[in-house]
């Protein structure tokens, strides 16, 4: 990539280039930048629209999910046409035509343990849009062991919170929120989220990734930044390192075995029980050939990108599959029923 910023890259970033706090050379560091975007929904949408629009470099997308419909309202890479394809294959062709000065890198993935650390491996910073803190604990634990900064952030109902993380230099994730179980936590399809707290939110994410980018203090490292919109009202909070954290005290901590691949609940889609399943590994399947031979009467081809294929097995099961050996089953009465499908299919897949 070159490092000379082109005559149009020039133009497009003007009005940022003449702002004190980046500055052409600042706008040369952005260009040679790595981040990742984990998650691209309510808070990874936007934030990936600014990083692309400001001219990072290289923005890698990370998400294991498809469009819904109710993504909507709130996620704007996305349109009612999108329904259905997986999101990070959409979010980047629009970030493509965004600014084509910017490489674009999706991964359809489940984050876990098993695939954070390829995932966020040789980036400058990860920057949060996840849903969940089984995800972020990974990521934190990741982002420790490779010393790589992590802005973490969430969003729900009409309040938000956010800090940075730079390992060595103040407290991670598990230090501010120990043992944190997502199990009895609010989702925003129970209790709903304000589209405009995540703008707010994800213009503060951008706004410290920036900083670090370009070689400025963040202003959230050992603060927690608390918002709310119902009075338009903000806190930050003083967080310090835990001398008892299992990460970045590293401190030897009883791991669970997880025995892949792995079934979990999602939100219902269109009333049916959803499971998303993660086999445990990045895998990498040619889809034409998955298509070429699911070539059986019982399976109808809806959807067919480059990154995902989804197939009614009957009148209310669907069989999402993406590229990375992710699933979706939507329409089963239980986690095994899910499993049973994803099993039958992938081996009748790999043993054609």
């Amino acid at each position: 990539m070159a490092e000379e910023l082109t005559d149009e890259e020039f133009e497009t970033y003007s009005r940022q280039i003449v702002l004190n706090i980046i500055g052409l050379h600042g706008q040369e560091k952005l260009k040679k930048s790595r981040v990742a975007v984990v998650g691209v929904g309510g808070l990874g949408s936007p934030v990936a629209t600014l990083l692309t629009a400001m001219g990072v470099g290289y923005i890698r997308l990370i998400d294991r999910d498809l469009v819904e419909r109710s993504n909507l309202h709130r996620q704007h890479l996305y349109t009612s046409n999108d329904v259905g394809y997986p999101k990070v294959e959409i979010a980047a062709k629009r970030l493509r035509e965004l600014n084509p000065y910017v490489e674009i890198d999706p991964l359809p993935l489940f984050i876990d343990d098993s695939t954070v650390m390829e995932a966020v491996r040789d980036v400058d910073v990860v920057v949060d849009g996840l849903d969940n803190f089984k995800a972020r604990r990974a990521v934190n634990r990741a982002c420790y062991k490779l010393s790589i900064p992590y802005i973490y952030a969430s969003a729900i109902e009409t309040y938000g919170s956010i800090t940075t993380i730079i390992p060595g230099k103040g407290p991670c994730l598990e230090c501010i929120f120990p043992n944190v179980s997502d199990e009895g936590l609010p989702t925003c399809s129970i209790v709903g989220v304000h589209p405009s707290i995540l703008q707010i939110i994800s213009g503060i994410e951008v706004y410290e990734a920036i900083n670090i980018l370009t070689k400025k203090n963040p202003i959230l490292l050992g603060k927690l930044l608390l918002y709310d919109l119902v009075d338009l009202s903000s806190s930050m909070i003083d967080v310090n390192r835990s001398r008892y954290c299992p990460v970045c005290r590293e401190l030897e901590a009883e791991r669970e075995e997880i025995k892949y691949p792995i079934v979990e609940e999602v939100c219902a889609r269109e009333g049916l029980a959803t499971f998303m399943i993660n086999p445990g590994q990045i895998k990498s399947f040619n889809l034409h050939e998955v298509v070429s031979k699911l070539n059986d009467p019982r399976y109808k081809l809806t959807t067919n990108s480059k990154l995902g294929v989804t197939l009614q097995i009957d009148r209310k099961i669907k069989f999402s599959l993406l590229i990375t050996g992710v699933a979706i089953v939507e329409g089963v009465e239980s986690r095994e029923e899910a499993l049973k499908i994803y099993t039958s299919l992938v081996e009748s897949i790999i043993n054609k």
